[in-house]
């Protein structure tokens, strides 16, 4: 049971109990038994640890999708488990590396499959856990990335304002796989409850649509440019590049998912703070308000020279 399931049940004794000293009020022996019970429970509340690193998620559905407590739609599970697992891996390595390039998620970071570990029910749904791991850095990594998910998915149900801002600082696919998971779960009619750690939430069908609207009214663009400029550096942990345009304007972004390990370390010794080509990719993302965002992703660097 997670930590938040945990307090959740607690405190409802805690006013359950209230209620029944209240109602017993000054009786001599229930009202003595009731006091007792309730100090017991407001000490174990008060002894619970306010955080708590389990890399472990619930995942809990109602409506179409479901058949109350009994069993959920095995099709549904794969549509929803995949793209949301590609977001806790994205935000692992996001929260390991403070950025993330298409090399990053998979490189220098630790195992983050998940494993289905349970079939919660409260309507019904799922429990996902890391199992292959001896690396407590590593669960801590991928629980804070689980809370971090669900706090994404809060901000953007909540209004137009803070999704934006939202999605101004996350992954570009961080949308496209929020796209896939919330759509599945509106086509199904259904509600959203997720609890990890100490951090647990419950959307309506009303707010699961509108989070999915905002992510679907977004409009992405692609865009390639080669750009003269001068390289800064190339960073092969977090898979992002530095550059600097003859004109002084910084361009950084993520490197291309397809440049190894051996063309980037020979990129730097070629090119560290020389003139260069850099063949690049621009993604837009334009939100239904006007503001725009914008990526870069390194798809080669070339010599001035170099026809292009």
């Amino acid at each position: 049971m997670s930590l938040f399931r945990t307090k959740e049940r607690v405190m409802a004794e805690i006013v359950d109990t209230s209620r029944m000293l209240d109602m017993v009020k000054e009786h001599p022996f229930m009202s003595i038994g009731l006091r007792s019970k309730l100090d017991e429970l407001q000490d174990e509340l008060r002894n619970l640890p306010q955080t708590e690193f389990e890399p472990k998620i619930s995942l809990l559905f109602s409506g179409r999708a479901v058949r109350g407590a009994i069993g959920i739609k095995s099709s549904f599970v794969g549509k929803t488990i995949i793209p949301f697992q590609e977001m806790i891996k994205t935000q692992a390595a996001l929260h390991r590396f403070g950025s993330v390039g298409r090399r990053g998620q998979a490189k220098s970071l630790p195992n983050s499959e998940l494993f289905i570990t349970a079939l919660p029910v409260g309507s019904f749904g799922v429990e996902l856990s890391q199992l292959e791991s001896n690396d407590l850095f590593a669960e801590r990594d991928i629980s804070t990335a689980m809370k971090q998910v669900i706090q994404l998915i809060a901000n953007i149900a909540e209004s137009d304002e803070l999704f934006e801002s939202t999605i101004e600082n996350i992954p570009n696919r961080h949308l496209k796989n929020l796209k896939r998971f919330l759509k599945e779960i509106v086509d199904e009619h259904s509600i959203l409850k997720m609890e990890s750690g100490e951090v647990g939430v419950v959307f309506s069908e009303e707010q699961v649509e509108q989070a999915y609207l905002r992510v679907a009214s977004t409009v992405e663009e692609d865009v390639e440019q080669f750009i003269a400029v001068i390289l800064r550096g190339i960073l092969l942990d977090s898979g992002k590049f530095e550059t600097l345009t003859l004109n002084g304007e910084a361009i950084s972004g993520i490197i291309a998912e397809d440049l190894n390990d051996e063309t980037l370390i020979a990129y730097d010794k070629e090119f560290l703070n020389k003139e260069c080509i850099i063949h690049i990719q621009i993604h837009k993302t334009k939100f239904k308000t006007g503001a725009e965002k914008t990526e870069y992703e390194l798809l080669q660097i070339l010599q001035p020279s170099d026809t292009v």
